[in-house]
């Protein structure tokens, strides 16, 4: 056990320095008998096995049972009909083997690291197909999650910025999936049973709704070996639509929450795009001056460092299958309010009128390529860009070309871009504190 962990912690210290030195390849892409679309990257230079299971079973699927997708993912690796939780977590420990599963918005995946040497890769697979195949779905430990999170819900009460991200999306999607809230969930808790973990598992978790990303040290005849298994283990299943939900169009409204605070929380934007949109990239480039930048952006710049409005502010854009919002985010002091929010739309507005200037434009392109290396400098990395790719349908040398891509970008494109999928008079706006509107 001691030399394992000696292991993987010089690998850990070591695998960056390997991988930054090299863009990633080209992976290598096939479908199952089962339907399960595989990525495959070899990486041989370390003894290391990463791989993700990504399933169309995220909590969109679950529909008005909220909390449903996230709590079969979490008990699935809570113990087997074999093995209960407390000793399932044991054999991880003695093969060095780590297996988690979370769920977001659109996917639950599942997530398996080991060493790729045959006395531990072979038992460690097999506990993974267990899991899969298995789960225990134990009553006490699923009412233990269930509490917990009841009481993380009801402590987000206390929390200014958890206030303000609910009652924004609320806004924003009223009655749709992304405007769900805590009390929903909550309510939605009480009601949920073993048995529906059960059904949501043998509903979504199956090959033709999976993807599934392989990197590391396996020769490719062992990948298809690995994938193929992996997938009769999870079986087909009934096809599912493609997940689609069209927001409202926004009001440009304002709601004020009381929060006794000595400055206010303020998140205002609307729906924008979905990540399919063409004009993702010049967005994402252009928001990297607007806000995405630090201390670098415009919004820093201005509202910051030139009229002390705010300790710091930021924006972005949240693409998935669904059309995400375009948010900006700031605290103030609450006496500041009304005047913070003035001029961060005259900004935005001006940003969209003319474009960012050709020095920052530059500045932020050497950023987003520069520091594309150290978004790719682990094989989990690697493996969450697979998935990336895999998700959204990009090229398969989509990593590749980036620099490229980015570099493409131009004032006009973004301009045109902006013009398009921001509009500062649609912006709703939430504010959470003490503030009190200026008369």
């Amino acid at each position: 056990m001691k030399r394992l962990l000696k292991s993987l912690a010089t690998i850990a210290l070591t695998l960056g320095l390997l991988l930054s030195a090299n863009a990633m390849d080209k992976p290598t892409t096939w479908t199952t008998e089962e339907g399960a679309s595989v990525y495959y990257l070899n990486l041989p230079e370390l003894p290391i096995l990463d791989l993700i299971i990504a399933l169309d079973a995220g909590n969109f699927r679950a529909g008005d049972q909220h909390g449903l997708a996230s709590l079969t993912a979490s008990l699935l690796v809570k113990g087997t009909k074999n093995q209960d939780e407390e000793t399932l977590i044991e054999t991880m420990e003695g093969l060095a083997t780590s297996i988690t599963a979370g769920s977001n918005t659109t996917q639950t995946t599942i997530r398996y690291r080991s060493l790729t040497d045959e006395e531990v890769l072979t038992p460690s697979v097999d506990l993974l197909l267990e899991i899969l195949k298995s789960p225990r779905f134990d009553e006490a430990t699923f009412n233990r999650e269930v509490a917990q999170i009841i009481d993380a819900q009801k402590a987000r009460l206390d929390n200014q910025n958890s206030l303000a991200s609910e009652a924004y999306y609320a806004m924003l999607y009223p009655g749709q999936h992304l405007g769900s809230t805590s009390e929903m969930l909550v309510e939605s808790l009480k009601k949920l049973t073993t048995d529906d973990l059960n059904a949501f598992k043998e509903r979504y978790y199956h090959s033709n709704n999976a993807k599934i990303i392989i990197v590391g040290d396996l020769s490719l005849a062992e990948a298809k070996t690995l994938a193929n298994r992996i997938s009769e283990a999870l079986g087909t299943g009934e096809a599912q639509p493609a997940i689609d939900e069209t927001p409202l169009p926004s009001k440009g409204e304002t709601k004020v929450i009381a929060f006794d605070s000595p400055q206010s929380r303020i998140m205002m934007g609307h729906p924008a795009i979905d990540r399919f949109d063409p004009d993702y990239l010049a967005l994402f480039v252009g928001n990297h001056v607007l806000g995405g930048s630090g201390l670098t952006s415009e919004l820093m710049m201005d509202i910051r460092e030139k009229q002390g409005l705010t300790y710091g502010i930021y924006s972005y854009f949240a693409p998935s299958f669904l059309k995400g919002p375009f948010t900006i985010s700031l605290s103030t002091t609450n006496q500041d309010v009304d005047h913070a929010i003035s001029e961060t739309k005259k900004l935005v507005k001006r940003f969209i009128e003319k474009g960012p200037s050709e020095e920052a434009l530059t500045r932020a392109k050497n950023n987003l390529t520069g520091s594309m290396a150290l978004d790719l400098d682990s094989n989990m990395k690697m493996a969450s860009a697979l998935l990336s790719i895999a998700t959204y349908q990009l090229p398969l040398d989509y990593f590749e070309q980036y620099a490229d891509n980015v570099n493409n970008v131009t004032r006009e494109m973004i301009q045109a871009a902006f013009k398009k999928h921001v509009d500062v008079e649609k912006l709703s706006t939430v504010i959470v504190g003490g503030y009190q509107e200026t008369p």
